[in-house]
Order: structure tokens, then sequence, then C-alpha cells
């Protein structure tokens, strides 16, 4: 009986290492088959806060009060675009038509005009002047610059100003929210030829707001999502999706406003930055503990998990189109700026 007990005990033994063999060699493969990033940028001061594509350039924000254009193709810092005098948070930055948005937290936004000589400095052409709403971003959408507000009760608005216009602090703005006190936490154009601006609140419900031909904005519905603030949000042709402070993700379907669960680990904490793939199939979410996700957009699961390239929030993301080569690229604020290609 005790040598048939130590035959056994030794059976299960053996099975358990080899189990455990099996599963650190598949493991090993899989680590060794995770992308690594193509090119890493560093030393962004403070930690980068937000950044668009123009062409081949990257113009990234900071929170200290820098914005710095990199070349995709140069892979240098070529120039320092923008320095705040206060040091003060950079919230977003837009490019239009020779002219770079900045927009700086609780004071304006600043319209920079590029010079014909790239290297040069850029000419300051009008600031306007906004208020402390919380970190929502501000957009270009056709002449009008978009930016949240608040109305005398409190209430969140949508504010619009012709940047085609001289007049400096000239604005219009209209309510996104019944309630007061409910803060605007992200904005994005949803559908470009419709005039679709979408905002994740504070309450997490998605405002949805339209403009006219005369490109003043109404608010159309309110979308609940959950009960947690909504930090970004990503729009393809038929979905948009929605991060939040807490899992899951939520993917809602245009046509009827169906919604979709998206899960990822709770010790990821929030999703702070979303977008999906050019072929829309994918999307590509950035956490507040740096780790970057991609996601099927039809089987909800993750299909890759960049885990040890950041250190800190993602604060932004991008996907470039094919002719762009389908880069990915990631600001942190662990002052870092990554380049990957994830075909």
């Amino acid at each position: 009986m005790f040598i048939s007990l130590a035959l056994y005990l030794r059976i299960v033994s053996l099975i358990e290492f080899f189990s455990w063999l099996l599963l650190k060699n598949i493991f090993s493969e899989q680590m060794s088959k995770a992308p690594q990033p193509l090119f890493t940028f560093f030393g962004v001061d403070g930690g980068a806060t937000c950044s668009c594509v123009h062409e081949d350039h990257l113009f990234v924000g900071s929170q200290k009060g820098v914005v710095n254009r990199y070349g995709l193709d140069s892979k240098i810092n070529e120039q320092v675009v923008y320095d705040d005098e206060e040091d003060r948070r950079i919230q977003s930055v837009e490019y239009s038509k020779s002219h770079l948005f900045v927009h700086i937290r609780s004071f304006a936004v600043i319209q920079l005009k590029e010079s014909e000589d790239s290297n040069d400095t850029w000419q300051i052409v009008k600031t306007v002047e906004v208020d402390h709403i919380g970190f929502c971003n501000s957009l270009i959408l056709g002449p009008q610059l978009l930016f949240v507000s608040a109305d005398p009760r409190r209430v969140p608005t949508l504010c619009w100003h012709n940047i085609e216009e001289n007049k400096k602090n000239e604005y219009k703005c209209t309510q996104i929210q019944d309630k007061p006190d409910i803060t605007p936490m992200c904005m994005i154009i949803g559908d470009k030829e419709e005039n679709e601006v979408l905002i994740g609140m504070e309450d997490g419900q998605l405002s949805i707001c339209y403009g006219d031909e005369k490109s003043a904005f109404k608010l159309q519905g309110l979308e609940p999502l959950g009960r947690e603030p909504i930090f970004c949000i990503a729009s393809s042709s038929k979905f948009v999706a929605a991060g939040c402070a807490r899992s899951p993700i939520y993917l809602i379907e245009k046509v009827n406003l169906s919604k979709k669960e998206i899960h990822y680990p709770p010790d990821s904490a929030g999703c702070s930055a979303i977008t999906f793939s050019p072929n829309e199939k994918q999307i590509l979410a950035g956490f507040w503990d740096g780790t970057i996700r991609v996601f099927s957009r039809q089987r909800l699961n993750v299909l890759l998990a960049l885990t040890s390239s950041h250190s800190a929030t993602i604060s932004s993301l991008h996907w470039l189109p094919p002719e762009k080569g389908e880069l990915v690229i990631a600001t942190s604020s662990d002052s870092t700026i990554t380049m990957w290609k994830l075909k």
C-alpha cells in the first residue's frame, strides 16, 4: 500500500512539473512574440497630456505647458511650437489649415499660425478665453472652435466660436445637459458630414449634439452608458466606443444605439484613451496604468496586450491609415511617446 501511494504521488508530481513546464514555454513563446516599440521618444516635460497628427508630424502637449513637434520620419523632436510662461497644462492640440489650436487649461485656446519656414517661430493669431471646466478638450469643426463651458445656473454647455472672424471672445452656447454641476469629460467629432459632436459626461451619459447649416449646435439627445465618468470616446462609420473610469468599455451601434460591453482587468483602473483601427475591426485602448490593449470589435475579446512599455496613464492614441503605414502612436504621462507596428 505504501509503495502504491508513493508511486501515485510521484506520478502526480511529474504531471504537475510537466504541466508547469508546458505553461512556461507557452508563456515564454507569447512574450517573445509580443511586439516591441519601433521607436520611443523620451523627455516630454512633465508627461504628455494630448497630441494630434498632421502629415508626417506629431504635435504633443505636456503637463508643464510645452507643445513640441516631432517628426514621424526623422524621429526627432524638431521644434518647440509653444511654451507657456506659467507652465499651465496643455489640455488639447488641434491642427487645421496651417494653424495649431493650443488649449491651455483654465485660460484660453491660442491660435498659432505656422511660418512658411517650418523652423521659424509660430505666430499667435488669436487668443480665445475659456472657462475652467474640468479636463475636457476643445475641437475644430469647419470654421468653428468648439469648447465647453457652463451657464449661470452651472448647467454645462457646448460653445462655438468662428475662427475665421477677427472677433476674439464672441461665442454662442447651448446646453448639453439638463442638470447643473455635471462636468464634461471629453469631446470628439462623430460624423463630420452631419456636424455631429459627442461629449462624454461625468455622470456616465453621452451627450449627442448636431450643428445646422448656420453652424449653430443643439443637443439632440442624452444616451446613458453607465454610472462611471466617460474619459474617452472614439467614433467609426457604424460604431462609437466609450472608455470610462472602470470596466467595461461600451460599444454603441449608431443605427439603433444598442450597447455591448468589452471587459478588461480591474487592475488597469480606468480607460484613458481609445481609437478604432483603420479597418474599424479592432479597438485600441490605453489605460491609467500605462497598458495598451487591442480588442476585437466583433468578438469583444482582447487580441493583444502591451503591458511593459509605459508606466503611467496613456494620454492619447493614434492608429494611422494604410498610406501612413498603419503606425500606432501612444503618448503617456510617464514622459515618453512610443511608435508601434501592430500588423
